[in-house]
This record gives C-alpha cells, structure tokens and sequence, in this order.
C-alpha cells in the first residue's frame, strides 16, 4: 500500500498514479489538442482551473521567464512548433500517455501576456478531470514554492 520513489512523493503525484494505473485505457496520444473546458466535467471547473493552474504559472512565467524556463525544462518539457499562435509551446508528460502542453503569450503594447494549458483529446480515456486538475495544481504549486524558495517571489504570492 505504499508508493516509493527517488523523488519526492506527494497527493498531486499519488492519486493521480493510482487513478491512471487502475483506470487508464492506454489510448494513444493523438497530437490534438483540447482546453480544460473540453474534458468532461471541465467546463463546470473550468474558473477554478484558471485560478488554481494557469494563473499561477502566468505569474512565474511573467515575473521570472528565465526561472520559468529552467523548471519547465527540469520537468522535461520539450519544445514544440508554436501552437495557437503562442510565442512558447511546450510539452510535459507528468504520466505516460497524458500531455500537458504549456502555451505562452508574450504581454504586447496594451495586451496583458497570457499563459493556457492545453491536454491531448485523448486524455479523459487515460486519466479523469479531477486527476488531471489535481496534477496541474500540483505543477502550479511546485512552480510557485520553487520561486519562492529561491528568493524570486514574495510570500504574498502564495495562493
């Protein structure tokens, strides 16, 4: 009944793990990509989603590109063609089969930057919504913390 592992393990880790071993459905990642509101049950979580995933991670990006950059990186983002016309397009994997990309828009003239997470559409078939919010709330908190750890982002940021 216990997870072990070289990394730290947490409930953002854990549940999600459990939930994507006894549930998955091993269905290929398709390239095609959807928002949260997309997923089943998204859209009635969709502004708690903003709130605890995205708008943390803006924050971190806005305030701290290159610190941004560097985590994105240590979690083995790589890379990707820009997407939805983004200016960074990144791709996470925080479980086999299940996607995260990171899309950014630098800030410009009088347009506030923006920063949305994006899932393969086949997602929902590997993983739940719940687990996939609590996965990137996870990431969110852990960018944060990190930033706050290393002296970037006052203790007020917190959530």
């Amino acid at each position: 009944g216990n997870l072990f592992s070289e990394i730290h393990i947490n409930h953002w880790v854990a549940v999600p793990l459990l939930n994507y071993i006894l549930r998955g459905q091993g269905a290929p990642v398709s390239g095609n990509w959807i928002t949260f509101r997309e997923l089943p049950e998204g859209i009635e979580r969709y502004s708690f989603f903003q709130k605890r995933c995205e708008e943390p991670m803006k924050r971190v990006a806005d305030g701290y590109p290159d610190l941004f950059d560097d985590m994105i990186h240590i979690f083995g983002g790589k890379e990707v063609e820009p997407q939805f016309k983004s200016d960074i397009s990144v791709v996470l994997y925080p479980l086999p089969k299940v996607p995260f990309m990171i899309c950014y828009w630098f800030p410009e003239e009088e347009m506030a930057s923006s920063l949305h997470l994006f899932f393969d559409e086949n997602i929902d078939k590997n993983l739940d919504t719940g687990s996939v919010f609590t996965i990137a709330s996870g990431l969110a908190v852990m960018f944060e913390k990190f930033a706050q750890r290393h002296g970037f982002m006052g203790a007020s940021a917190a959530p």
